[in-house]
């Protein structure tokens, strides 16, 4: 189960949420074994998020949790350009240099009361 958490400085409309959301459903298939049939996506805008002691120029956080071992740097790669393609081509005004992302690994993940 992939989990991708979207943090922005800015306001995020309801239809660049929906356009978000589907094209993250799209992309996750990049990583091997994962699909949007178990992907959750958490987008929050308007967090006070600061680079270089400054607030004032629009970034994105974006964290991806994945069920599994780590991937290999070349698919960890094609999926952030696809990622940071997907949200210069829908939020405007944002540039690639302050899109960041972060990839985090486990082999424990609990649902259904129970841990995989």
């Amino acid at each position: 189960m992939p989990y991708i958490e979207l943090n922005y400085n800015r306001t995020i409309s309801e239809t660049e949420e929906q356009k978000l959301k589907e094209e993250l459903g799209k992309a996750i298939s990049i990583l091997p074994g994962k699909s949007e049939d178990r992907l959750m996506v958490e987008i929050k805008d308007n967090m006070k998020l600061y680079f270089k002691g400054d607030k004032t120029k629009a970034n994105i956080m974006i964290k991806v949790l994945v069920y599994g071992n780590p991937l290999s740097p070349n698919v960890l790669n094609n999926f952030t350009n696809k990622v940071s393609d997907i949200i210069l081509n829908i939020i405007p005004n944002l540039s690639k240099d302050h899109i960041y992302i972060s990839y985090f690994f486990t082999e424990n993940w609990g649902f259904n009361g129970e841990n995989f």
